[in-house]
């Protein structure tokens, strides 16, 4: 069987595929990219995460030297500890006020040291009551409530007095805006409490939201830094990429489609060829085996056929002698005319014997022309009786006249009929009783004229009727399984049907249909 269609053969599958393509070099450019800008929102988390970290450890570093200046002598020498936050906060401008306090046992908290000055007189942080509290050299954060925007670190210095330092923080200035990306957004928040504002987890629009979030490096100051960064549709895909990888697969394909289209024409070029060269060669066997299977027919039909001649002979020479005796001087001329018309009629009888003995046997190309099916029956009887008689069987005829003519060839269709009234002799042949008949009727079903060949044999059994017509396939001990197969060629050559009836226990029928010719076209041949 020769495909003639291919998957690219059809422009919407070429597109279908095109399409699933681009869709997966997307995706991969998504990845890919999507990839590349979380690795750098990490490298970035990472470089920033190491810079909080440092500097929150350097409020601690601050808050261990002021404690150590303040517990240097007693009382605490307050101008050095003024000296020394003013340094701090000028070269740290995010620390923004610096206060060192001490409880009185009266349990009264006062300011000994507050930087800038004018913090002197400003209202006690409410929770400096739990930075005393601490343990001696414990440091903690707190956060103020009408303060959100700093946080306080509180320190508890010495255990003899009790002294503490504050300092306030600005975080914004924990990471300068030069170090970060301003295509990111950077959060700095401090337990529950958010120190820098943050804008939404996901911006309207965007494709995808790449986050950082990691605390500062530090027990007293455990400051989280937050990153995110939104990744547009645009940014994501990488269209002009896309759009010329788009371009150039659809390019390739169409490319490629029509490569396979040729190679395929090609190849259904070459199977149509061995296909034809193989028809041909098959034609001309079949013109081989129905030459042999006419001879082989012939030479089984020989006794009949010898039979049919010896009585014309027979006649011949008995009407030659008595004309021979008619000839002398007593001879009536009348009864030697009468010998000699005899002789005439079956002389013209051997003759006809054989000239369907010679057409029968005769290798010659298929030729159709318009017959009458009831003068076929009638020559392939005339033949096959006299063998018929000998093995006793009875061949009976009903022939319908007068017939539409049907386009074939006569040889072959009597072929076709020497053919099936040899299987049903032969079925005759293994059934015992005095009924063998061979029955051949012609009729008329309109658009077509039959010939239903059935006898009273055995008939043909169920499982058998399926492969009746395959080659080569046959239930007769010495068969070769070619006659019915040939028959079923023969008679479509023609345009025509064959059909079995199985009938099991009532006897095989063979039913030939050939189309009729109609009767306007006959005028005009």
């Amino acid at each position: 069987m020769i495909r003639r269609t291919f998957a690219f053969r059809s422009v919407a599958a070429l597109l279908l595929v095109w399409v699933g393509l681009v869709a997966v070099f997307a995706m991969l450019m998504i990845r890919n990219n999507l990839s590349r800008a979380d690795a750098e929102v990490e490298a970035e988390g990472v470089a920033l995460h190491r810079l909080l970290s440092q500097r929150v450890a350097q409020h601690d570093a601050h808050l261990t030297s002021l404690a150590a200046l303040v517990q240097a002598s007693d009382p605490p020498p307050a101008e050095t500890v003024r000296q020394v936050a003013t340094g701090i906060m000028r070269y740290y401008r995010r620390i923004l006020s610096i206060r060192v306090l001490e409880m009185t046992p009266d349990q009264v908290i006062e300011t000994l040291v507050a930087v800038p000055g004018e913090m002197e007189g400003t209202v006690m942080p409410r929770f400096a009551q739990l930075v005393f509290g601490q343990r001696a050299g414990e440091a903690r954060y707190y956060v103020e409530a009408d303060r959100p925007e700093h946080y306080f670190l509180g320190k508890r210095a010495g255990s003899d007095r009790r002294l503490a330092i504050i300092l306030e923080i600005d975080p914004n200035g924990l990471l300068t805006p030069e170090e970060r990306l301003s295509s990111d957004r950077i959060s700095l928040s401090l337990g529950p409490f958010a120190l820098t504002g943050s804008a939404p987890a996901v911006e309207p629009g965007a494709f995808a939201t790449l986050t950082f979030f990691r605390p500062a490096d530090s027990t007293t100051q455990p400051v989280n830094l937050g990153i995110e960064r939104p990744v547009s549709f645009y940014k994501a895909v990488a269209p002009v990429p896309v759009a010329a990888f788009a371009l150039f697969s659809l390019l390739a394909l169409f490319t490629g489609r029509y490569t396979l289209i040729q190679r395929h024409e090609a190849r259904h070029s070459q199977q149509l060829a061995a296909l034809a060269e193989e028809r041909s060669r098959l034609l001309e066997r079949e013109t081989q085996l129905a030459h042999a299977a006419r001879v082989n027919s012939l030479g089984e039909l020989a006794s009949g056929i010898a039979h049919e001649l010896t009585q014309p002979l027979t006649a011949l020479l008995s009407q030659s002698q008595a004309a021979l005796r008619l000839t002398g001087p007593d001879g009536d001329p009348a009864r030697l005319s009468e010998a000699l018309d005899a002789n005439v009629r079956e002389a013209r009888r051997a003759g006809e014997i054989l000239r369907r003995m010679r057409d029968y046997i005769a290798r010659r190309a298929s030729e159709r022309t318009p017959i009458d099916i009831t003068n076929v029956v009638d020559d392939a009887a005339t033949l096959a009786r006299a063998d018929l008689s000998r093995r006793g069987i009875t061949l009976e005829l009903d022939l319908e006249r007068p017939m539409p003519r049907a386009n074939a060839d006569p040889v072959e269709l009597e072929q076709v009929l020497h053919n099936l009234i040899r299987n049903a002799a032969d079925s005759l042949e293994e059934r015992d009783g005095p009924d063998k008949r061979i029955l051949i009727r012609t009729f008329d079903a309109g658009e077509t004229v039959a010939i239903r060949v059935s006898d009273t044999g055995k008939g043909i059994s169920a499982d058998v009727l399926p492969r009746l017509f395959e080659p080569f396939f046959t239930t007769k001990n010495e068969g070769m399984g070619l006659g019915l197969s040939l028959c079923a060629t023969l008679v479509e050559r023609a345009g025509g049907t064959i059909e079995a009836e199985a009938r099991p226990g009532q006897g095989a029928s063979f039913l030939i249909s050939l189309p009729a010719l109609a009767e306007r076209r006959l005028a005009a041949q």
